[in-house]
């Protein structure tokens, strides 16, 4: 008992210091003496500091060259030329870059972000802040066509029809049910948990502009995948499908999914099963979060996954509430293929559109 106890003391003990040092905000602040911008930021961390935990480590380099040599390497880490910058410069939780003053709200949005573990990576200026600011307010507007591509997508009703085909055959509608729930309730936190990674690695490895341009041209490259898949139908070739050498592995794992276990366990696999065919608007969305300073990203990638799972809830409750059958849910599947492909070939090319303003500012 006394084992147990101290054990539990630890614990409470380590998961304090965690979320002291999570809470904690580190700042190192290069300023100069008669710097007016640098006074000002200087009382705004007084202020913010009566708010937040900020270990602010203060550096001039008007009057100590140790200090401005230090400024300059870390210029040189972020790959910045020093004629662009000066002070103010401040370097918050060692991954955001700061040059110039930002406002009193600016400030706040950052430093919430990092609390929230979503502190950006790169370089920040306050016309940059704005701009990425703005990038937060359209990801709401693209995010639910991205997610409603990713829903309408051949390889989610397909994989709905045979498991619950498979569930219903040998189990009956209650167990169908249950099994197309917890199949939809499993992809929702796989995926989430993909998102979070791939956000999680482009922050740290610092590549946010470099993934969001990537993803800008996949999305073309999809939208024209998807025209072509409207013009020139064939299962599985350039399309947003799953490919086909994946389909049998797939089958396998939902017909022998029948009992709670190995619907998750189906669910499990069929997530990566899932990803060749239905990444492409799911990454777009995380180029513009990667690119956002917002602390929802969470909320986001919620909303999203959400929408992404309706049609697999929405088959489970038609066929167990007898609207409809399953056969026919594959055959309107297959009538109307194309259009669901020209459908999702429309969206992508806007949101390509979008997402290209962004960058290059055309609107």
């Amino acid at each position: 008992m006394k084992n147990l106890l101290a054990i539990f003391i630890a614990f409470a003990i380590l998961t304090n210091v965690y979320a002291e040092s999570a809470s904690t905000i580190t700042i190192d602040f290069y300023y100069g003496v008669g710097c007016p911008h640098c006074a000002a930021t200087e009382k705004l961390f007084e202020k913010l500091g009566q708010e937040y935990k900020l270990n602010i480590t203060k550096y001039e380099v008007y009057r100590n060259s140790t200090n401005r040599e230090k400024m300059i390497e870390e210029y040189q880490k972020f790959n910045v030329s020093i004629n662009e910058g000066g002070v103010p410069t401040t370097i918050v939780n060692g991954k955001a870059f700061v040059i110039g003053e930002l406002s009193d709200g600016q400030w706040r949005e950052l430093f919430s972000a990092c609390i929230n573990e979503t502190c950006p990576s790169g370089v920040l200026t306050q016309k940059k802040f704005d701009l990425m600011q703005e990038n937060g307010k359209l990801t709401w507007t693209v995010l639910i066509g991205a997610a409603l591509v990713d829903s309408i997508n051949p390889c989610t009703l397909a994989i709905m029809v045979i498991l619950i085909s498979a569930i219903l055959y040998s189990k009956g509608k209650k167990d169908a049910l249950v099994s197309g729930l917890l199949f939809s309730l499993t992809t929702f936190i796989m995926y989430l948990l993909y998102g979070l990674f791939i956000k999680e690695a482009v922050s740290y490895f610092n590549i946010a502009d470099v993934f969001y341009i990537i993803v800008t041209i996949g999305a073309l490259a999809l939208a024209i995948m998807e025209f072509n898949a409207y013009l020139n139908y064939k299962p599985g070739f350039l399309a947003v499908e799953m490919p086909l050498f994946l389909r049998p592995y797939a089958h396998a794992v939902l017909e022998k999914a029948t009992s709670p276990l190995g619907v998750v366990v189906a669910a499990l696999f069929c997530s990566l099963f899932l990803l060749p065919c239905s990444s492409g608007p799911y990454l777009m969305v995380l180029g513009m979060l990667a690119k956002s300073i917002t602390p929802e990203a969470l909320t986001y990638l919620i909303i999203y996954n959400m929408v992404f799972i309706l049609p697999m809830i929405a088959v489970t409750f038609v066929v167990y509430l007898g609207k409809t059958t399953i056969e026919h849910v594959g055959e309107m599947k297959e009538k109307y293929i194309r259009e669901i492909h020209l459908a999702s070939g429309i969206i992508l090319f806007l949101l390509f559109l979008i997402m290209l303003n962004e960058i290059v500012k055309f609107v």
